[in-house]
């Protein structure tokens, strides 16, 4: 089942748009109204289509947020507006977007708007052939980390810790979820609280993988995956 996440400032609009999804058989992954709220959202969740507000709380509008969603992940997107102007539609055309539906709308333009959007995306994509980048926020501060900088994922209860090969980071996430859309032909999970990027491995036993300085246990039953991936 597909995961539509509604980008939406007005509550009762919001709430009307994920009533008509799940009842045309979509799942909604969430409904948020800023920016701030989204990147973070998608940072660790996945989703196959976005329904956009232009108008939406924050510094950013849907425009420029939609602009931002397009460097990080390749997610369709289909704008929701009230306004029709040319001042509008030029800036909307200044991104790559997936769709345009005037407010209000019925049930059948959304159901339209959301059928094309995902039907002309290209088939999914192995994992291996996502892009390069997983974000992470420190402080306020979105940072794009490249995937071979990172050495591990840590689980950590209700957080995790991302070390890469200078500093590491804690994410307000559980592993299971931050980890479901990494490409398998760089990381590999070798314990309950341990995914790694096999590419840094220095040297492993039946009991414990070393990646420069840290030592990072292999549960059972991994040595022989460890093996086949890892070519020294």
């Amino acid at each position: 089942m597909e995961k539509i996440l509604i980008v939406e400032d007005e509550p009762e609009l919001a709430l009307n748009i994920k009533d008509i999804l799940e009842f045309i058989g979509y799942e909604v992954a969430g409904i948020l109204d800023n920016g701030i709220e989204v990147v973070e959202f998608l940072t660790h969740h996945h989703v196959d289509l976005i329904f956009m507000d232009i108008q939406i709380k924050g510094a950013v509008d849907g425009v420029e947020l939609c602009r931002k969603i397009k460097e990080i992940k390749n997610v369709p997107v289909v704008y929701l507006t009230a306004f029709s102007d040319k001042s509008i539609l030029d800036k909307i055309a200044t991104t790559d977007y997936e769709g345009y539906i005037l407010k209000p709308f019925t049930l059948q333009e959304l159901q339209s708007a959301a059928y094309l959007a995902l039907k002309n995306q290209p088939e999914k994509s192995n994992p291996n052939s996502k892009k390069s980048v997983f974000i992470v926020r420190d402080k306020g501060n979105t940072i794009p980390l490249q995937f071979d900088e990172i050495l591990f994922f840590k689980a950590d209860g209700l957080y995790t810790k991302i070390q890469t090969k200078t500093k590491s980071y804690v994410a307000r996430n559980i592993l299971k979820d931050m980890i479901q859309d990494l490409p398998t032909d760089v990381f590999v999970r070798v314990h309950k609280s341990f995914t790694i990027n096999f590419k840094e491995v220095s040297s492993f036993n039946a009991k414990e993988i070393h990646i420069g300085e840290y030592t990072i246990p292999l549960r059972r039953g991994s040595l022989k995956q460890i093996k086949n991936l890892i070519q020294f």
